[in-house]
């Protein structure tokens, strides 16, 4: 039987590959045969790997909505989140979907129904030239498998290692296409300040650019130096 969500899975506003910086020219090539593949239904699949912050769920996200922006349906399963139906029958018949990005999948592993469904899936689908997004922290060579049908599987699967940003140009820059999507400009001067005041954790510096841009919203200014001083001095 196919398992129904009991809930829609909202997609963030500012996940897109527009959005997405990297200082790896490796992981741009591999994010460029990740939207080919996406465009010709290649029966692909890709697995995303990488400490927490690095923006595998931003680019799972990205890629359903690039696939909805190509008028094809995609599905994305947050394997963390508690609230969702979390048994290995939820995986049966989303091969049909032209996209089934599964995120932070790394718990499946070990176990048997688990990996009889990924395999059945990732088989599935590139028989149907469907792709499959996999995320998690560890690379495919630390896994603990227990059948060979995963393994064996698996040998089709294109992982691509993700590093957190560290260069801080790099950074603003990331901030700036957020903040563009957001609907505001970020000057570098600001992007230079956040990084002094907060780090260059991406994820910190997007829930700072979330309060600023209410607070362009409240009072309708543009964001300069001055004003974000001040609203991070009544926050």
């Amino acid at each position: 039987m196919f398992v129904q969500m009991p809930l829609k899975i909202g997609l963030r506003d500012d996940a897109c590959f527009e959005t997405f910086v990297t200082e790896q020219e490796s992981l741009a090539v591999a994010l460029n045969a990740l939207q080919a593949a996406l465009l010709k239904g290649s029966g692909n699949a890709f697995y995303l790997y990488g400490e927490e912050g690095v923006g595998k769920t931003h680019l799972l996200q990205a890629a359903c909505r690039f696939v909805t922006e190509q008028s094809q349906a995609s599905v994305y399963l947050p394997m963390w989140d508690e609230n969702l139906p979390l048994i290995p029958d939820v995986l049966i018949g989303l091969e049909q979907m032209p996209l089934v990005c599964l995120d932070d999948m790394n718990d499946m592993i070990g176990d048997k129904k688990w990996e009889l469904a990924l395999a059945n899936l990732l088989t599935k689908s590139s028989v149907q030239g469907h792709t499959v997004l996999l995320s998690g922290k560890k690379p495919i060579n630390e896994w603990n498998i227990c059948t060979q049908e995963l393994a064996k599987a698996l040998m089709n699967v294109l992982p691509i290692q993700m590093q957190v940003l560290k260069d801080k140009a790099e950074v603003v820059s990331a901030l700036q296409r957020h903040s563009a999507k957001m609907g505001f400009e970020l000057p570098n001067e600001v992007g230079n300040f956040l990084i002094k005041q907060f780090s260059t954790d991406l994820q910190e510096l997007l829930a700072v650019l979330k309060l600023l841009e209410q607070a362009t919203l409240v009072e309708k200014r543009r964001l300069t130096l001055p004003f974000v001083k001040q609203v991070l001095l009544q926050s």
